[in-house]
């Protein structure tokens, strides 16, 4: 969550047209003891960056995670052949 703050903090440090940051983690969030609700506050924390959280994980726990998170926040990836498909939608909704 903190590596999460840090990243918006910086991308918005210079002038830019998009804001972005991505998160890729394997959704065993749990372990550290982040819940979906923190998760989602450090993604949405300033409306001008697109923050996204990619899941490559056990299909449960990564579908838990991105289920909580607001639309367009939250993306599963079982196949590390998707990763591409997530980004190009995750860039055009940006």
């Amino acid at each position: 969550v903190e590596a999460i703050e840090a990243a918006i903090k910086r991308v918005t440090a210079e002038e830019g047209d998009d804001y972005l940051v991505f998160v890729v983690s394997d959704a065993n969030l749990g372990g550290y003891g982040i819940t979906p609700e923190m998760l989602q506050r450090a993604l949405t924390s300033d409306p001008k960056v697109t923050a996204c959280a990619i899941f490559i994980a056990e299909r449960a726990a990564a579908d838990m995670l991105s289920s909580a998170l607001p639309a367009g926040r939250g993306y599963v990836c079982m196949d590390v052949e998707q990763l591409p498909n997530i980004l190009k939608e995750i860039f055009a909704r940006a």
